[in-house]
């Protein structure tokens, strides 16, 4: 044992452990506070990711460690910063970070950032980078031995470790990289790709774009794994859309979707991609470039994280709000749509004659409790662990239930201010959701109900008179079978503007 501990290579694996061990209890830990726990299994799973992360910790640290003492004291010290500046604003405020949060570090006025800034956090930043760099500063109790075989061993499988924990196509990799203090580095990263990918240009797909209408509103909604199974307005037998029923929405229970997840069925409805041509998602425009061209005041309100395939068209509008600065898909907060209506009701106020408004929900993606407020907690039991094989079938289907109730009050929300207006509201879900059938649940697998999505289309008192005919056919296609390449060609349609781009006999209106 007393040679052991005099074994170099035993102090350095042990200071490097030490080192990540405090990373994980100092700043990690934030990340997993409000997790919901519910069983032992939860807690096994809980203690094997943030293991996972330390195992990831610790073969960076060793490599680091190998470095002159001077600059890997600089280094850890630097990360321990940063990393305590993040666990802080977890703590405190539930905050994560995401490429929002850097827009606004980056871009806003520096005394809006310097608000953030509170004697607590200059001590709490100044406390962890003290104890951060006299840790780090041990390495000089110790030298590594570079003659010795086992160094290279221990280096190799730091080597191999980090491979495998951060292959980008590895099943490690998100579940690290979207952790304190490896998140660090992956939004960078994402940040600096999402706007390499917004300054490339790509070339309108239209020659002409005009409208004759003087004032009208176009609201497109695109929500997030809404099956029209579950809709009220579709038969289902729980009332989880009255507001729908009562506003005279007109429902579309038929709708496939090409794609099972975001990432690829985003793109794909903005643009006039297809089943024969889905390269058009990644090399054109939106019909968000079709209203601008048409002399439409363009808006995109985003409640979800902007990600690479589908940023471009969210900064082809003249204006865009982004409504969850501080979450992403590892937040057990609440994270509601509702926050996106007063940049909403702000921009239809706001007086311009012609408007196309549209808005990316949150909707019912999982952890499905954290997407409808505590009203609306209208069916139980709910579930209470994020293991699947740990939730009761029924509190699944109940807390997506929930979500659908919650939808359906926002929604009323988008509508109720437009009833004065000349205006129309079509809403389109990117993709549907598993429950339970053939023992699928959620989505991006393969299933009849993945691919099943929901979709209406509301009209304004004044649209519904100046434009009866668009009435009448939406009426009479409510129950045809579409794909949701519709979308496209219906929006254009729905504003009156004329142009070569658009395919008649894929509106929802003719």
């Amino acid at each position: 044992m007393e040679n052991l501990i005099k074994n170099k290579q035993f102090k350095w694996l042990t200071h490097t452990f030490i080192c990540a061990l405090f990373w994980i209890v100092g700043f990690t830990l934030s990340d997993f506070i409000k997790t919901p726990v519910a069983s032992f299994t939860d807690v096994v799973m809980v203690a094997t990711h943030m293991t996972t992360i330390l195992l990831a910790s610790w073969t960076l640290i060793t490599l680091l460690s190998t470095l002159p003492t001077i600059v890997f004291t600089i280094l850890y010290a630097f990360i321990t910063l940063l990393a305590s500046i993040l666990a802080f604003y977890r703590y405190t405020m539930g905050f994560s970070l995401n490429t929002m949060i850097l827009d606004i570090v980056f871009q806003n006025d520096i005394a809006i950032s310097a608000d953030m800034v509170t004697w607590e956090v200059i001590v709490w930043v100044c406390f962890a980078t003290l104890c951060g760099t006299l840790l780090a500063l041990l390495r000089r109790l110790y030298t590594i031995d570079w003659h010795s075989k086992w160094t290279y061993f221990i280096l190799v499988v730091s080597v191999c470790g980090l491979i495998i924990f951060l292959n980008p196509n590895g099943r490690f990799a998100r579940p690290i990289s979207e952790r304190i203090p490896f998140n660090l580095y992956a939004v960078t990263k994402k940040h600096f790709e999402e706007k390499q990918e917004i300054s490339k240009e790509r070339p309108r797909c239209f020659k002409v774009a005009t409208t004759s209408v003087d004032s009208l509103t176009v609201v497109v909604v695109i929500g997030e794994a809404l099956r029209p199974q579950n809709m009220s307005i579709n038969g289902y037998e729980r009332s989880t859309t009255p507001n729908l029923e009562r506003l005279g929405a007109i429902s579309y229970d038929n709708v496939y979707s090409e794609y099972v997840y975001t990432n690829r069925s985003v793109p794909h409805i903005l643009t006039r991609a297809d089943s024969v041509n889905i390269q058009y998602a990644y090399t054109e425009r939106s019909f968000i470039d079709v209203f601008k061209a048409a002399g439409y005041f363009t808006t995109f309100i985003a409640n979800q994280d902007a990600e690479k395939s589908y940023v471009y068209f969210m900064n082809e509008a003249d204006t865009c709000f982004r409504a969850n600065t501080s979450k992403t898909v590892y937040n057990f907060e609440k994270w509601l749509d509702e926050d996106m209506l007063p940049y909403y009701i702000s921009t239809i106020n706001d007086n311009s004659p012609r408007q196309l408004i549209l808005l990316h929900c949150i909707g019912s993606h999982w952890w499905y409790n954290s997407h409808y407020s505590d009203d609306y907690k209208i069916y139980t039991p709910v579930i209470t662990s994020r293991i699947l094989s740990n939730c009761d079938s029924m509190a699944m289907v109940n807390s997506y239930d929930n979500t659908v109730c919650y939808t359906d009050f926002f929604l009323s929300q988008i509508i109720e201010p437009l009833q004065n207006r000349n205006a129309v509201v079509i809403f389109l879900s990117d993709h549907g959701e598993a429950l339970g059938e053939n023992g699928k649940w959620l989505h991006a697998s393969e299933s009849e109900a993945m691919h099943s999505t929901a979709a209406f289309v509301w009209f304004s008192p004044l649209y519904a008179k100046q434009f009866p005919q668009f009435v009448e056919q939406a009426e009479n296609n409510r129950n045809k079978k579409w794909r949701t390449d519709f979308l496209y060609h219906s929006v254009i349609d729905a504003g009156h503007i004329t142009t070569d781009v658009m395919d008649t006999t894929l509106s929802i209106f003719r």
